[in-house]
């Protein structure tokens, strides 16, 4: 199988490259991404330059591939990349150069909140995204994960740091919106093990982890488990917004933007958890994981 994957020098991308590593992998992964990979690729994986929002530069790797994994996404907005150019716009330019291409099997990254009626843009165009393809015709498979962990993550390790080097675990509010935390390795087991099978075709599925944490709970977890003197310390909406704002006006990447704000005073769960309903996976605890990373580096 030729897998061309979209996104594929991101985080979750780069956790895939991983995993195929440690298993049998297809016969070729075409990695389409704007810039070259940071790191030296596997054997079976190359590098072709492409950009979501460019459909003609997508269609040397889709040509003779046998699916398409589309990850490319972006949590915050800059003045080059809008929602709606990468996750509405982008995900038509990667179908139109799929069909062109007779490739039929799509594997979506979408989010959990996705929804037409989200209080976020975010959630309004992944909603977008996922209906542009529902809509195909083609063999379509979405997945919603919660937030996704794991080694080089921009969540729990941002938390980290922020503890170890400020003493410091803001919260959005009090802290009490809900979120379902889920390992980035669970998540590409699930995708892998859907890429092939037919019987998930024109399906949704929901990803969470081993438990629903409130924001206050898991920065408890973090802090009990990392080991260190911090305090939690709620902030306002109205400040974080402010905060937020000036960041977007003022950075090239805001670390904290109002579409972040907006969302982390939602909850984000996956009711139902399809990893354990339907893959039958028993996901990897933020508490084990914090310990083996933390600790002692291994996983």
């Amino acid at each position: 199988m030729k897998i061309a994957v979209t996104g594929g020098t991101g985080f979750v991308g780069q956790a895939f490259l991983s995993e195929w590593s440690r298993q049998s992998p297809p016969s070729e992964v075409r990695i389409v991404s704007r810039y070259p990979p940071p790191r030296p690729l596997p054997s079976f994986a190359r590098w072709f330059p492409g950009n979501v929002t460019d459909r003609t530069s997508l269609a040397p790797a889709m040509e003779g591939a046998d699916a398409v994994l589309h990850l490319t996404g972006i949590l915050a907005e800059t003045k080059t990349q809008s929602y709606e150019g990468i996750h509405v716009a982008g995900t038509q330019n990667v179908l139109d150069a799929a069909r062109s291409a007779h490739v039929s099997r799509i594997v979506y990254l979408s989010a959990i909140g996705a929804s037409p009626a989200a209080r976020s843009r975010y959630h309004r165009t992944k909603a977008e995204a996922e209906e542009i393809l529902k809509s195909s015709g083609l063999d379509v498979t979405i997945f919603r994960p919660s937030v996704v962990f794991g080694r080089g993550d921009k969540f729990l390790n941002l938390f980290a740091g922020l503890g170890r080097s400020l003493h410091l675990l803001p919260l959005i509010g009090d802290g009490m919106s809900r979120v379902h935390p889920v390992w980035v390795g669970d998540l590409v087991q699930a995708v892998l093990s859907a890429l092939p099978a037919p019987e998930t075709f024109g399906r949704t599925f929901l990803a969470g982890g081993s438990r629903i944490y409130t924001y206050r709970e898991l920065m408890e977890v973090l802090k009990k488990s990392l080991r260190f003197r911090a305090m939690i310390l709620p902030q306002p909406e109205s400040f974080l917004r402010l905060v937020a704002g000036v960041q977007e006006a003022l950075l090239p990447v805001p670390f904290l933007t109002r579409e972040m704000v907006t969302m982390a005073m939602e909850d984000n769960i996956a009711m139902p958890n399809d990893l354990v309903v339907v893959f039958r996976q028993s996901p990897y605890p933020v508490e084990a994981y914090l310990e083996a990373e933390f600790s002692s580096g291994q996983k």
